[in-house]
């Protein structure tokens, strides 16, 4: 952005209040005198921060109505809004997928049960594919389970050691 100009405030003063030994209220605020100015960031510069305390007694505000202030804020809305669009629409979102994908597994199911209940159990013995080509190795148990046992819980530790 042409001709902005870009400040650091170097000087925060802060502003607490207190009730006998609690601290109830808390305001930081700057100085607009003791601002630099940081546009031309390719010079080098000798920056110096500092900050000052004001204490001030708050004898009418206690302990646990000290956030009271900030609840009636203008910053906050009144009423919070329900986004009932955004809601429904998530909603129905969620219901798609589940159709799709509940659609998608019974056509695969399907197709799969029809093509098993086709075959006698002679050709089934004879065609194994896809998942049936591995199930010995996946469901063996194996040789040493201690140490196995112990490499699983390491995790990737170990390649990498």
């Amino acid at each position: 952005m042409e001709g902005s100009k870009t400040y650091l405030f170097t000087h925060l003063h802060f502003h607490l209040g207190y009730n006998r030994n609690q601290i109830v209220a808390a305001k930081v605020t700057t100085d607009m005198d003791r601002r630099v100015d940081i546009t031309d960031a390719s010079r080098p510069m000798h920056i110096q921060f500092s900050y000052s305390v004001e204490w001030y007694e708050e004898p009418d505000l206690l302990w646990k109505h000290r956030m009271s202030r900030y609840a009636e804020s203008r910053f906050l809305p009144s009423s919070f809004e329900i986004h009932w669009l955004s809601i429904i629409n998530s909603f129905v979102l969620v219901l798609l997928l589940t159709a799709f994908l509940t659609i998608i597994l019974l056509r695969v199911l399907k197709n799969d049960f029809s093509r098993y209940m086709e075959l006698d159990d002679d050709a089934m013995e004879e065609e194994e594919s896809g998942w049936k080509l591995i199930h010995g190795d996946v469901f063996r148990f194996p040789q040493f389970p201690a140490l196995f046992c112990a490499s699983v819980g390491v995790g990737n530790q170990l390649i990498f050691m």
